[in-house]
Order: C-alpha cells, then sequence, then structure tokens
C-alpha cells in the first residue's frame, strides 16, 4: 500500500502489521507454582528476573508478614526451582538495616544483575518516617550469597517539590503537595539494571510531588559504566510516559519494554534501538503484574535479543499477596498460539468477577460459556 494515498482511512495509514504477524504480540496464560504460592500469614510479590545457575533456576522477591502493607516493612528473600514450577524458600537474601539506617523500615522490589562474574541485586530501599524512597544495592559472588550492601543508596529521587508531610510514615502520599515537584520527586520505584551498548542501563519508575493520579507514573533511565555506579540520570527522561512496574529485555539489536497498566500508553510493548526513544509496537491485555521473566540472553550484551517464554508474577488482589507461573510468545521465530481459545478475557467484566452475586449470577456459573 501507498502509506501517502489520500483515499486510505488514517487507521490504515498508520497500521504496520496484523498481530498475527507481530513477533511482539503475545497473550499470557497462567498456572499456579509451588512452594511460593498462596499461604494465608505470609506476602510474597514482585518477583525478579529468572537466572539459571548450574542448572538451577533462581528468583528473589519481596516478602513480609504484615496485615497493613504487603511490601513495605519487608525483607528480599529468595527461592530455587529444578523445572520453574516448584520452589523451594531458601531465605533472607538482603534483609534491612539497623535503627537509622536509609535502609531500616524497608528493602523491596528487586531485581537482579549479573555481570563481571558477580551478582548484583538493586532495590527499593525506606528509612522511617521518610515518604520517599531510594535505590540500593547488594553485591555476592554466589547467587545463595552472602550479600554485601553499598554503604550509600545508587539512587535518590529528585529532592525538589515541598509535601504536605514530609515526615509521613508507610506509604507515599505524593499527591497531598504545597508546590509541585519534578516527575521522579515523590517516588523511585521498581529499579531494574542491564547492560547495553557498553554500559548500564537502571531502569525506575517515578512519580512526582503534587501528581494528581497514581497512574501517571513514567519511567526514567540513569546510566553509568559499572554495575554500581555512579548512576546519572539521563537528559532526556522520562523516557516512558507510561507504566507501573519497569519490564524491560534485549530483543534484536534493541531494546523491548512491556508497559503494564498505567498511563495513556498502558497495555503495550515497545521498542527502541538506544534504550531512549521507545515506540509502540502493539497492545497486550492480562501483562502479568510485577513480571519476573526468565530470560536466557539478558546478561550477554550481544545484539542479538531472542526474548523468552516463562516467568513468574504476583498477584496482589487477595488479603495476602502470591506468586503464580505465566508463559507467553516472546521468543524469536517461536511459534505463537493464535487460537481463538487464547482469548479467555473476552467478554469479561472485572466488577462481575469480583462479585458475581451483585449481578444475580453464582460464581460457578461465570465461566460455563462454550
Amino acid at each position: 500500500m501507498n502509506k501517502l494515498d489520500k483515499n486510505m482511512s488514517a487507521a490504515m495509514q498508520r497500521h504496520q502489521v496484523d498481530d498475527s504477524e507481530n513477533e511482539l504480540y503475545t497473550r499470557f496464560r497462567y498456572q499456579p507454582v509451588t512452594g511460593l504460592g498462596y499461604e494465608k500469614g505470609v506476602n510474597r510479590r514482585d518477583p525478579s528476573t529468572i537466572i539459571k545457575v548450574k542448572g538451577k533456576y533462581f528468583i528473589w522477591y519481596t516478602r513480609n508478614e504484615c496485615q497493613q502493607s504487603s511490601w513495605l516493612n519487608a525483607d528480599i528473600w529468595y527461592a530455587t526451582s529444578d523445572d520453574g514450577i516448584a520452589w523451594q524458600e531458601q531465605g533472607p537474601a538482603v534483609k534491612r538495616g539497623p535503627k537509622g539506617a536509609w535502609d531500616e523500615y524497608s528493602v523491596f522490589t528487586t531485581e537482579i544483575l549479573v555481570a563481571n562474574d558477580k551478582y548484583y541485586l538493586c532495590y527499593q530501599a525506606k528509612r522511617n518516617n521518610d515518604p520517599l524512597n531510594v535505590v540500593g544495592m547488594a553485591t555476592a559472588v554466589s547467587p545463595d550469597g552472602p550479600w554485601t550492601k553499598l554503604a550509600e543508596p545508587i539512587l535518590e529521587p529528585c529532592r525538589d517539590g515541598k509535601l504536605i508531610n514530609p515526615n509521613e510514615h508507610g506509604d507515599s502520599n505524593w499527591g497531598a503537595a504545597l508546590e509541585l515537584g519534578s516527575w521522579d520527586s515523590g517516588a523511585i520505584h521498581d529499579p531494574g539494571i542491564i547492560k547495553f551498548n557498553g554500559q548500564y542501563y537502571l531502569y525506575y519508575k517515578g512519580h512526582a510531588i503534587g501528581e494528581k493520579m497514581f497512574t501517571d507514573s513514567k519511567w526514567g533511565l540513569a546510566v553509568a559504566a559499572h554495575p554500581e555506579g555512579p548512576y546519572v540520570k539521563h537528559e532526556a527522561n522520562p523516557v516512558s510516559n507510561s507504566g507501573h512496574e519497569t519490564w524491560v529485555f534485549p530483543w534484536k539489536t534493541g531494546m523491548a519494554a512491556i508497559v503494564d497498566w498505567a498511563g495513556p500508553e498502558k497495555g503495550t510493548i515497545q521498542y527502541s534501538e538506544n534504550g531512549i526513544d521507545f515506540e509502540v509496537v502493539t497492545t497486550l491485555e492480562d501483562i502479568p503484574p510485577a513480571g519476573g521473566a526468565y530470560i536466557p540472553d539478558k546478561f550477554l550484551n550481544n545484539g542479538d535479543g531472542q526474548g523468552f517464554s516463562w516467568g513468574l508474577a504476583h498477584y496482589g488482589a487477595s488479603d495476602w499477596c502470591f506468586l503464580v507461573g505465566f508463559t507467553c510468545d516472546l521468543t524469536r521465530h517461536g511459534e505463537k498460539d493464535l487460537g481463538w481459545h487464547g482469548f479467555p478475557h473476552y467478554s469479561t467484566i472485572r466488577d462481575v468477577m469480583k462479585e458475581p452475586e451483585r449481578f444475580g449470577i453464582t460464581r460457578e456459573n461465570l465461566f460455563q460459556k462454550k
């Protein structure tokens, strides 16, 4: 087709490829896992990328036993598996610091980096009576630890804007502001580091002090020559106008990003040749919350990203958070499941699924349509 044809609709002028022919299109399918599933009294959430070392899979995640918050007052734990389905919880990897330390209240939402024959965990950290968190790092020569924390955070929020209560405990309320701040003045969350073009790219989510809505979050980028930093925020920030949890992976010669349920470009996969300028490639549904995938070539930095087909995510809408498994078709040259049966969310409505009795239907009859 001639894209300049005046008789073409606007939709077809911007059309690139059908979903069935799009390498980055997928539907997600979910399965239970053992060892990290629902357990009353325990929250497990925000799993990291999964790595494989000497035939064994490793994953790190936020864990607490707190009824007030599923992600604060927490430590970072890890688990191992032989098959990615049956997991064995091994215990804490990185714990909160002593009273008065910048990580005294919580260490949480972690991601793993493998580089230079070492392992690096980057994570959010918070002190008591401070609404703003920072990004910390711990290093080890084995995925089993022991982990050594860096003395200082590797990334901090922009220190502008004014909160109504600058000594607030617990969750940040960055919307309660006396003065509007920069896009990442209220929060820097969900850090993840990947080597790209010979440097270390730290992606993170930001909120602004004075931001009107929780889903106004955006992604930023900080770059360093070494895994431990120093990290310098990129001048083009924010590099995404949307997204809650950050999720990037090597794809071909560039970087792909899964942008979840937040922002004007929600529910998309985007691609960038330089890791900075992302463009929407396709839209998705039912994206894994805080997905952590097994990406075999994530840390190779070889300019030939092949994608992934499975991982873990968390379910966070129950009384206690837990981890689930997912599969997808995000591997290059792999065969995709394009059948009609792969659209289980067609015609569903979340409010009906949550409270079927309010709509005059029993829960057992919700999914009986053939």
